[in-house]
């Protein structure tokens, strides 16, 4: 009998574009895929380790669609960041408490950055909260956060759809959640430079820095996934919703559930054991038939 396979879920960085994750856990959860790890990174940690501590997608998605994000933003000056998070680590500790990394139900990995060190920061142990935190300091728009000594920003600086670690820990099958997927366009070639102020208002800063990171964010999405780290990829094309855009979440939720289940067959083939063709296989790999068929084609040599 072939063991059960285990499924890692990889949930990438996109801002808003984040919460088509809790459409896909609620598709995950209709056709009982399971899910034995899940890694995230950015807004991919915030929705892995709520439904992490409390595996109920339409729960999730209930309680999400409370949020007032718009006040979850306290901008200021912007010296280290154009938000300060004070209101984003309070909500975090409403929802999560003291909840440990042990304490989950389904086995967690957060990335982060440190960016003195350059290096990347994955956490499975200690406070929930602080990891979330500092898996969402997106560089330039959150001020960064400290844990240990160590300066930390968003993960998906280095590592936006967290695969490896999941086949490091041992999952079978690999499904990655990619929020950033952009349709190419040609470059524009030799176009004209024209001195003065044209008659388009040049949009606010906000808006400029969270298009140009999904622009980063597609790149390094397609870079991560073209070294063919995952067994299925859900590509969520949302190039229309900005980072913090948290207007449309019904509208992205359901793009999320759509996506999902255009690759229900293909990850179901993949983690449902074929009996007939496993027993082939165990049959090959019995020791007296490979005996048997040596020993007659052995006879068949000596007839000839």
């Amino acid at each position: 009998m072939a063991e059960k396979k285990k499924v890692g879920l990889a949930l990438s960085g996109g801002g808003a574009r984040g919460l088509a994750h809790i459409g896909v856990l609620k598709i995950f959860e209709k056709y009982k895929i399971p899910i034995d790890y899940i890694s995230g990174t950015s807004i991919g940690a915030l929705v892995g380790a709520l439904y992490s501590a409390e595996p109920n997608a339409k729960k999730l998605e209930k309680e999400t669609l409370k949020i007032e994000w718009k006040k979850l933003f306290d901008y200021t000056i912007p010296t280290r960041g154009l938000i300060k998070g004070k209101k984003i680590e309070e909500f975090l500790e409403e929802k999560f408490g003291d909840l440990k990394f042990n304490e989950l139900k389904i086995p967690l990995f957060i990335t982060a950055f440190d960016i003195e060190n350059k290096q990347e920061v994955i956490f499975h142990k200690g406070n929930v909260a602080k990891a979330v935190r500092a898996s969402i300091s997106i560089p330039g728009i959150f001020v960064p956060t400290e844990n240990n000594g160590k300066i930390l920003v968003d993960g998906g600086l280095t590592d936006l759809i967290p695969t490896e670690i999941l086949k490091k820990e041992g999952a079978d099958i690999i499904i990655a959640v990619n929020l950033n997927s952009i349709k190419e366009k040609k470059p524009s070639l030799k176009e004209e430079a024209f001195s003065g102020e044209g008659k388009k208002k040049v949009p606010g800063i906000v808006y400029t820095l969270s298009k140009s990171l999904q622009i980063i964010e597609s790149e390094a999405s397609k870079a991560e996934l073209i070294s063919d780290k995952a067994d299925v990829v859900i590509d969520l094309e949302l190039e229309d919703v900005a980072t913090l855009d948290f207007s449309r979440m019904k509208e992205i939720i359901k793009k999320g559930e759509r996506k999902a289940r255009e690759c229900i067959s293909e990850i179901q083939d993949l983690i449902n054991p074929h009996p007939i063709k496993d027993l082939i296989e165990d049959i090959k790999n019995i020791p007296i038939l490979e005996q048997v068929k040596n020993t007659t084609d052995e006879m068949n040599k000596d007839v000839k």
